[in-house]
């Protein structure tokens, strides 16, 4: 799990906010994920198919616009990293990806301020496209999203970023934006 360069997340068809995520070209899922409902702090589990629980999220805040979102390995109960979104990222999203101790490691960037305007302004049926990008500049990978139903994303890493973090960041991001 979390060998892979690709991966990809699909939002499930139901009540509530779920997804499966895949890894490479994989037909079965790696995890899915939930968000947990009527919680005052965003919660999520993400699980094996088969219901073993692997990680859990969760916001140190219950404003979700100065929210950090803790990532546990829920089978040592040790902390991968955080979630972050970044202040000036309500015109464009931006989210921070810190690594264990904290320090930020890449963030997650929505691809041009006009693609972010238009998407808010005139219509959510253009997909989102983000960046993976390290404190350096050098982008490691992609988000992109493609036109369907749910909300479907394909990550792309080209460089040294934690998959876990790319991973599991995106499926926050969709999830408190309501991409």
């Amino acid at each position: 799990m979390f060998d892979a360069t690709r991966y990809e997340i699909r939002q499930k068809i139901g009540i509530g906010t779920k997804y499966n995520v895949y890894e490479g070209d994989a037909d079965e899922p790696i995890l899915t994920a939930k968000k947990k409902k009527l919680k005052l702090k965003e919660d999520f589990r993400f699980s094996t198919p088969d219901g073993e629980e692997m990680f859990r999220v969760k916001a140190d805040s219950v404003l979700d616009v100065a929210a950090a979102y803790d990532v546990v390995d829920a089978r040592t109960d040790e902390r991968v990293g955080s979630v972050r979104r970044e202040i000036a990222s309500f015109l464009k999203h931006e989210y921070a990806l810190l690594d264990a101790e904290g320090t930020v490691v890449a963030v997650l960037r929505e691809d041009n301020h006009l693609m972010a305007a238009l998407r808010r302004l005139v219509t959510t049926l253009i997909p989102f496209s983000y960046d993976i990008v390290t404190p350096d500049g050098t982008v490691v990978g992609t988000v992109g999203e493609q036109f369907s139903f749910r909300d479907k994303y394909t990550i792309e890493l080209t460089g040294d970023v934690d998959p876990r973090l790319a991973v599991i960041g995106t499926v926050v991001v969709d999830a408190i934006e309501g991409n």
